[in-house]
This record gives structure tokens, sequence and C-alpha cells, in this order.
């Protein structure tokens, strides 16, 4: 059985992935990680939709 090419880039780049996000995080950089994180993926309690007599009360 051959196996796809496509997949063992995808594994290395993974792993690569993985051991570059410690290496920064060893290094001090996960305070910095964590702020671009905050602002890049969307935050559940924000993104949450709130019912409609919710609302009125909440843009108060």
């Amino acid at each position: 059985m051959r196996r796809s090419p496509l997949a063992a880039v995808l594994a290395l780049l993974f792993a690569a992935l993985v051991l570059g996000g410690n290496a920064l995080l060893d290094a001090g950089w996960g305070s910095a990680l964590r702020s671009i994180a905050d602002r890049v993926l969307p935050n559940p309690e924000i993104a949450m939709w709130a019912p409609a007599a919710a609302r009125g009360a909440l843009d108060r």
C-alpha cells in the first residue's frame, strides 16, 4: 500500500507547529500568544446570542 505524500507533509507540519508552539511558550512568549489568540479567536461569552427580551437590557 502506498501512502500519500500529502499525509506525510501534514504530519510533519503538525509536529512542527506543536514543537514550535512549545518552544515559544518555554521562551516566555506565552502571554503574547494568548493575547493574539484572544484577538483572533471568537470569545464565546461575546459571540453567544442573547434572547430578544434581553437585548434591550444589554444595551442600557
